[in-house]
């Protein structure tokens, strides 16, 4: 069989090194302007609150770990094509390594938040420091256990195969699967879970009477899997993501690890391992440049001046707005607490929801004077508007997935 052959070099061969580094520089440099641009925007205090989200937060995290590990990445290539320095792949080694578990670790905790918040009503603003805390015990131990053991240095210059691969699989590519097992297991329960409530709102508004009207319905469909589903359904492509980046990565490691022969088939698939291991820091940056979090904090800092006019037109439509905002987020606000627990939200019968949103409904100028004064206010200091309401809800499910 042809896979079967020995690898006969090729033209290829010489440049393959140039296509790892065309891969991986690129990442490099969209990885350092995104976590620039990160930083700015954190600094600008409209922006700000916009970027007060347990998911960005720990985005953030994964990907000044990805960059680490494409920084890395370059001593890397020259170790594996220059002579062999013990002192250079023990650092090249426990870096990549320690900088790839820990950025798993973060993707797998995005997905596990979204579990534990939508589904099961754990505050994810108090969990978030449980997810730094066990990322960092677990990374510790993984990296430095194999640096005390001295194995690190010889992960590039072919010494102790066997005794590598005991080594590789506790310490590295077992976490890596069995993160990217459950950030699958995590996305299967999540849609699952999101379309079954969604298809319960729509059976109720079917055996509810006419009489429902809109803001009715939209409040009884209030619950935050349906109310922040765009923003759910983005979040999870990052963990999706790292799913099938560690898959892929981590099966052709094992596999490559495994069977050293200089085949034909060993060649393509270590070709294969390279890009997808380096492409990571690119893929990641571009899913983070285009945050939700950080387009609409863009978007805040884009619009300085939303509520002045000279003629005072602008104004009125900001109040209007306001009107409409608070007539609307009043009954909603009555099931954010009830709804996060889909168990509640079946046990609930369909008449007292619309009792309670006609309740609501029925004050809507209560609160209007209020809510148009709290929501802007000029800071003559700073000449910006700041946020209050934003700044009051920062332990509402928005701020926790």
């Amino acid at each position: 069989m042809s896979d079967s052959k020995k690898h006969t070099p090729s033209s290829f061969d010489d440049h393959l090194r140039d296509l790892v580094r065309g891969i991986l520089i690129p990442g490099i440099v969209l990885s350092a302007m995104v976590l620039m641009a990160f930083a700015y925007t954190a600094s600008q205090r409209r922006a700000r609150p916009h970027l007060h989200r347990v998911s960005f937060r720990l985005l953030v995290y994964a990907l000044i770990s990805n960059f680490i590990l494409s920084v890395t990445l370059i001593p890397m290539e020259n170790l594996m094509t220059g002579p062999p320095s013990s002192a250079g792949c023990t650092f090249a080694a426990f870096a990549s390594n320690g900088s790839l578990l820990f950025s798993a670790c973060m993707y797998f905790c995005m997905a596990l938040n979204l579990q534990l918040v939508l589904i099961h009503g754990v505050n994810g603003l108090i969990m978030e420091k449980y997810y730094v805390i066990g990322s960092f015990l677990l990374v510790g131990v993984c990296t430095i256990s194999p640096l005390a053991a001295g194995q690190f240095k010889g992960l590039y210059n072919g010494l102790c195969d066997d005794l590598k691969f005991r080594w590789l699989v506790p310490t590295q590519s077992f976490w890596i699967l069995l993160m990217a097992s459950s950030e699958l297991v995590c996305f299967v329960i999540l849609m699952s879970y999101m379309l079954r409530h969604r298809m319960s709102v729509k059976r109720t508004r079917s055996d509810i009477s006419a009489e429902m009207t809109a803001l009715q319905y939209a409040a009884y469909s209030a619950a935050p899997i349906l109310q922040f589903r765009g923003i759910i359904l983005r979040i999870v492509l990052y963990p999706f993501l790292s799913c099938v980046l560690n898959f892929s990565g981590s099966t052709l490691d094992l596999y490559l690890a495994k069977h050293l022969e200089n085949t034909e088939l060993n060649s393509q698939l270590n070709v294969l391992d390279d890009c997808i291991f380096n492409a990571r820091p690119f893929l990641y940056a571009v899913l983070a440049a285009t945050d939700p979090s950080f387009i609409r904090a863009i978007g805040a800092l884009r619009n300085l001046h939303p509520s002045t006019g000279s003629d005072g037109s602008q104004q009125s439509s900001s109040t209007a707005k306001s009107r409409a905002q608070s007539s609307c987020s009043t009954a909603p606000s009555l099931y954010t607490r009830t709804l996060a627990n889909g168990n509640q939200a079946e046990g609930q019968s369909a008449e007292s929801i619309v009792r309670q949103s006609l309740d609501a409904t029925g004050r809507p100028q209560q609160t209007e004077a209020d809510v148009h004064h709290t929501r802007t206010h000029r800071d003559p200091e700073e000449g910006s508007e700041r946020h209050s309401n934003v700044e009051g809800r920062k332990d509402s499910i928005e701020f926790q997935i």
